[in-house]
C-alpha cells in the first residue's frame, strides 16, 4: 500500500513538473508569491471619481461605486489609491473647493468616505486625498468674508489677509477686478480662473501661526487624524508663487512640516513643476513629486525606453531613470507616472494603436524603476483621448467613464465630445480584458505581484554592470544580501542572451513578459523580446 502512494505520489508530481514546463512556454511567468507594502514605495491607482463607478444609477460615479469596485483594483495588487477631489465644489471635477471638510453629496457623504478609508487599510492599501490649497472656490466663504472685509476696510477681520487682493486696476490679465462699498477698484489674483481665487501665501510665510496657517492646519488635521487618510497629492505646488521656486519650496517646508506633525508617517506628493526643475523642490521636505521628463509625453523617458523603437537608445532611457534620480534628489521618493486627469492617455503617449504591448513595456519599465508608481484608471484597459471638432486634447475628453459595462457605467461628462465607443475604448470593456490572459491588466497584476515581492527594486537606484547595448541591459539593485538584479530586454523584435558568469552565480526569482518567458541555463540567461527577469546571487 505504501509502495503505491509513493508511485502515485511521483506520478502527481511529474504530471506538476510537465504542467508548469507546458505554462512557461506558453509565455507564463514567475510570479512570486504575494507580499504586503509597509512604506511609501508603493503602487497607486488614481481614481477621477465623477467618471469611476456610479452606485445608485444617477450617471456620476461615487465613493460607494469605488468602494463597490476597490476589490478590482486590489486584484491588480495595487496597493495605494489617489482620489482627486471629493471636496463640495460647483465643478465636475471638483477643484475648485467650497468646503474643504465635506464631501460633495454627488459623490456620497463622509460615512461613505470613512468606509472606504476603512476598507482601503483592511486591504493594506492606503488613501491619498487630493488637497487644492493654492486657491479655493469663489464660492468659498473664506473669498466672502475676505471681500466684504475689503470692501467695507476692515484690516483687523481675521480673512481679510486670507487671499491676495489690492488696491486699483488688475495689472495683468491673472487679476480680476470688484468695487469697494464706495465704488472703488480693487483686484485679487486667480492664476488658473476667475472662479478660482488664489490663496494669500505670502500671509502665512509671514505668520505661520496666523489666522489663514491656523485654518488651513485644521483641514488637514481633518483628514490625517480625524478621518484617517493617509496623506495628501498637492496640487498646483509651482503656483503658490508663479515662478519663484525659492518661495514655492518655503510654502512646502510648512505644508510638509504641518502635515508630519499631525501624522509622522503620512505620505505626501506635489504636482511639481515641469522638467527637472522639480528636483530642486525635495528640498521642502514633501515626500515626493510627480517627474513629467519621465513620463506625461511621447518624448517622455517611459516611453522611450518602452517603445522599443529603432534608432535610439533604449537602455539609456530605462536606465536614465534611477540615474537622474539619485542624482539629484537627496531625499525623497521619485513619483513615476505615464499619465492622469491632465494629459492624453498612456494609450496615446505610448502609442497602444501601433502595440499594445508598447503600453505593456511602459508599465514594466515604470514597475522596474525606483520610486512610487503612479497609474490613472481606464489605462489598464486601453482608454484612449482623443480631440474634439477644433483638434484639441480637452480635459473632458481625459476623463472619460471607465467601461465596465454593468450597472456601475457612468455618463460621459458634460461637455466631451460625442464619439463612438470604439473610439473611446479600443481594447473593449473591463470584462472582456479581464478574461484575456494577455490583456494589460493581467500583465500589470504580474508586474505589481514583482515588484511588491523584492522591496529592493523601488527602493534602490540601478548600477549597470553589463556592457553597453541598445536593449540588453543587466542592472544591480542595492547591496549585500538584499540585492536584486533585474535583467532587461527591451527589444520588440529580438531575443537575445546575457552571460552571468563574471558577476557570479544566480537564481531566476521572477519573470515580467507580454509572450515568451526568460529562462536560466547555468550562468546564461535566455531573454526573449519585451522581457524582465529578476535575478539573485546564490
Amino acid at each position: 500500500m505504501a509502495r503505491k502512494r509513493i508511485v502515485f505520489t511521483v506520478a502527481v508530481l511529474l504530471i506538476l513538473s510537465v504542467c508548469v514546463a507546458l505554462f512557461a512556454a506558453c509565455g507564463g511567468d514567475q510570479t512570486p508569491e504575494f507580499k504586503p507594502t509597509t512604506d511609501n514605495y508603493r503602487t497607486m491607482y488614481q481614481i477621477f471619481p465623477f467618471s469611476f463607478a456610479d452606485s445608485n444609477g444617477d450617471g456620476i460615479g461615487d465613493i460607494n461605486g469605488i468602494l463597490d469596485k476597490l476589490d478590482y483594483i486590489a486584484d491588480m495588487n495595487f496597493d495605494g489609491i489617489w482620489l482627486t477631489p471629493v471636496h463640495q465644489s460647483p465643478s465636475y471635477h471638483k477643484y475648485d473647493v467650497v468646503d474643504y471638510k465635506s464631501i460633495d453629496s454627488q459623490f456620497g457623504t463622509m460615512e461613505d468616505y470613512d468606509r472606504l478609508v476603512e476598507e482601503c487599510h483592511k486591504r493594506g492599501m492606503t488613501i491619498i486625498l487630493d488637497l487644492v490649497i493654492n486657491h479655493t472656490s469663489d464660492k468659498h466663504e473664506w473669498f466672502d468674508n475676505c471681500i466684504t472685509a475689503h470692501q467695507r476696510g476692515l484690516t483687523d477681520d481675521e480673512f481679510y489677509n486670507f487671499y491676495n487682493i489690492k488696491n486699483g486696476a488688475a495689472p495683468m490679465d491673472t487679476w480680476y477686478e470688484f468695487r469697494d462699498n464706495r465704488g472703488n477698484i480693487m483686484c485679487y489674483e486667480g492664476q488658473f480662473w476667475s472662479g478660482m481665487p488664489d490663496l494669500n501665501w505670502q500671509e502665512i510665510l509671514d505668520h505661520p501661526d496666523g489666522y489663514l496657517a491656523e485654518a488651513l492646519k485644521d483641514v488637514m488635521k481633518f483628514w490625517l487624524v480625524d478621518h484617517s487618510v493617509d496623506g495628501f497629492r498637492l496640487d498646483a505646488t509651482g503656483e503658490f508663487f508663479s515662478g519663484d521656486d525659492a518661495k514655492n519650496i518655503e510654502c512646502l517646508k510648512w505644508i510638509a512640516q504641518t502635515a508630519k506633525s499631525l501624522k509622522p508617517d503620512c505620505y505626501i506628493v506635489g504636482e511639481g513643476p515641469w522638467g527637472t526643475n522639480a528636483y530642486k523642490y525635495y528640498d521642502s521636505g514633501v515626500d515626493s513629486f510627480f517627474l513629467f521628463n519621465h513620463g506625461y509625453s511621447g518624448t517622455g523617458s517611459i516611453s522611450l525606453a518602452a517603445r522599443g523603437m529603432g534608432g535610439f537608445n533604449a537602455v539609456k532611457y530605462f536606465t536614465g531613470i534611477d540615474k537622474t534620480d539619485s542624482q539629484s534628489i537627496s531625499q525623497g521618493i521619485p513619483a513615476l507616472f505615464v499619465a492622469n486627469h491632465d494629459t492624453p492617455r498612456a494609450y496615446s503617449i505610448l502609442q497602444g494603436g501601433v502595440s499594445v504591448d508598447n503600453i505593456k513595456m511602459g508599465y514594466g519599465v515604470m514597475a522596474m524603476s525606483a520610486g512610487c508608481t503612479f497609474w490613472y484608471y481606464g489605462d489598464e484597459v486601453g482608454m484612449d483621448v482623443f480631440k474634439n471638432a477644433a483638434g484639441d486634447y480637452i480635459d473632458e475628453n481625459k476623463r472619460q467613464p471607465m467601461p465596465w459595462n454593468d450597472s456601475y457605467q457612468c455618463k460621459p461628462v458634460v461637455g466631451s465630445t460625442a464619439v463612438d465607443d470604439s473610439i473611446k475604448y479600443p481594447l473593449g470593456n473591463v470584462k472582456q480584458n479581464l478574461k484575456d490572459k494577455n490583456s494589460i491588466i493581467n500583465y500589470i497584476t504580474r508586474a505589481n505581484a514583482l515588484r511588491r515581492a523584492f522591496p529592493a527594486i523601488a527602493r534602490n537606484y540601478g548600477k549597470v554592470l553589463t556592457p553597453t547595448d541598445d536593449y540588453l541591459v543587466l542592472i544591480q539593485k542595492g547591496e549585500g544580501q538584499d540585492a536584486v538584479y533585474i535583467a532587461a530586454n527591451l527589444s520588440h523584435d529580438y531575443n537575445s542572451t546575457i552571460d552571468l558568469s563574471e558577476y557570479g552565480h544566480f537564481e531566476l526569482l521572477g519573470t515580467l513578459s507580454v509572450d515568451k518567458v526568460p529562462t536560466l541555463k547555468g550562468n546564461t540567461i535566455q531573454m526573449p523580446a519585451m522581457t524582465f527577469a529578476v535575478l539573485k546571487k546564490v
